[in-house]
């Protein structure tokens, strides 16, 4: 991962174009392929971040789901709803393409009728590139981020990490209820004619997008999109494919999900405001994470077509303000960053059966205003370790 100085990716597009005689006898020839790459997040953004916190850290040294915009702490559901042997087709809707904004922790998120067939289509190619590389497979997620990106993007007709909301990737996973780590990779698909009006030729824009993600990415992306394909650490994944007959838009929310996770954060009004609780049972074994870095976003705002589509497309992690680290067990109190603020843990469990951890964000909130603070829960030493990006909005 790698991410600038002030932990911002940077713009990655890829442009591919055949042309051939525009005759119906040579359709095949015909073809016009716009196919558009962005780079996750945080494809490129560990090192800088991870050098940055450890360079400050001292040797002594969610919740009410009720949407975007609202007057209390939101985040999206309070437990991992995640089902790794859910049958594809008990959790897709197939309804006609209508504006998938999320508000109040939902949105309205249409599927196309063989969804489930191109979910398993690349879930293939996807584990084959993986074996072919070293990694482990990976199991498919059904957040609902990653479709319900792919019909923002063809709905409204912008190609974009951000959205009319102004959200980023995680905070849209948080939104509709992720609480694992969330890597996203978008990219599209157009076709000068209208030929997308059968499964074989989406598949086949798939599997030209997911082949160049994966071995020809070094010129655009310094093999971005290929490091979040092939991450060992990722264990599943969340698949988006929207279409019509000229446009694929395609979305890959790749997951690290090592707990059965509950996540709460108290409202401003009460008398403990902005505590966050998470608590769970793990269900891999996962490195013992060491801290919690948090980052801060302002708050969304809305974004016009014309500006999704003028970029800058990038996104980074947030703006590190800091984060969270255990007590010491003797002494009650614990290391201190070197900048930004840091808070003591007033739980910081892990077993083999437990995971266990309390904090305050309202030092954060005080110190940082309203906006998204974005909770990474780290297991080594860098981003790319992380295994919650969990966003709680905070006006």
């Amino acid at each position: 991962m790698k991410v600038g100085p002030h932990y911002r990716s940077v713009t990655t597009e890829t442009h591919v174009s055949t042309e051939g005689p525009p005759r119906k006898s040579r359709r095949a020839a015909a073809l016009i392929i716009t196919a558009l790459i962005l780079l996750a997040a945080f494809v490129v953004g560990a090192p800088y971040l991870s050098n940055a916190l450890k360079q400050g850290y001292s040797i002594f040294s969610q919740l009410t789901s009720t949407g975007l915009g609202t007057q209390t702490s939101t985040v999206g559901p309070t437990s991992s709803t995640t089902a790794p042997n859910t049958n594809c087709s008990s959790v897709v809707s197939v309804r006609p393409l209508a504006a998938p904004d999320i508000r109040n922790g939902s949105a309205n998120i249409s599927y196309p009728a063989v969804y489930c067939d191109l979910v398993s289509y690349t879930l293939t190619l996807i584990n084959a590139d993986r074996a072919a590389n070293g990694s482990g497979p990976v199991t498919l997620d059904y957040n609902q981020a990653a479709q319900q990106h792919a019909d923002s993007m063809l709905y409204y007709g912008y190609f974009s990490h951000f959205d009319t909301q102004g959200l980023k990737p995680y905070m849209r996973y948080s939104l509709l209820g992720g609480l694992g780590a969330d890597f996203e990779n978008v990219a599209f698909f157009s076709y000068s004619a209208n030929h997308f009006t059968s499964i074989a030729p989406v598949e086949d824009a798939i599997k030209i997008l997911e082949h160049s993600m994966v071995y020809n990415d070094s010129a655009c992306c310094n093999n971005g999109h290929r490091y979040n394909i092939l991450d060992p650490l990722h264990n599943k994944v969340s698949i988006g494919v929207a279409y019509n007959g000229t446009h694929v838009y395609f979305d890959e929310e790749f997951v690290n999900d090592y707990i059965k996770l509950n996540f709460s954060v108290t409202g401003a009004s009460s008398s403990n405001p902005h505590y966050v609780m998470m608590t769970g049972v793990p269900t891999q074994a996962f490195a013992t994470p060491n801290s919690i870095y948090i980052a801060f976003d302002d708050m969304p705002s809305a974004q016009t077509i014309s500006q999704l589509n003028s970029g800058p497309h990038e996104y980074g992690p947030g703006t590190l303000v800091g984060g969270v680290l255990p007590r010491d067990s003797l002494l009650g109190n614990c290391a201190q960053f070197q900048t930004g603020t840091t808070t003591c843990a007033d739980k910081w469990t892990f077993s083999s059966t437990q995971v266990d951890i309390a904090f305050s964000l309202q030092k954060f909130r005080t110190n940082y205003g309203a906006g998204v603070y974005t909770i990474y829960l780290i297991t080594g030493s860098s981003t790319n370790s992380a295994i919650t990006t969990i966003s709680v909005f905070l006006p």
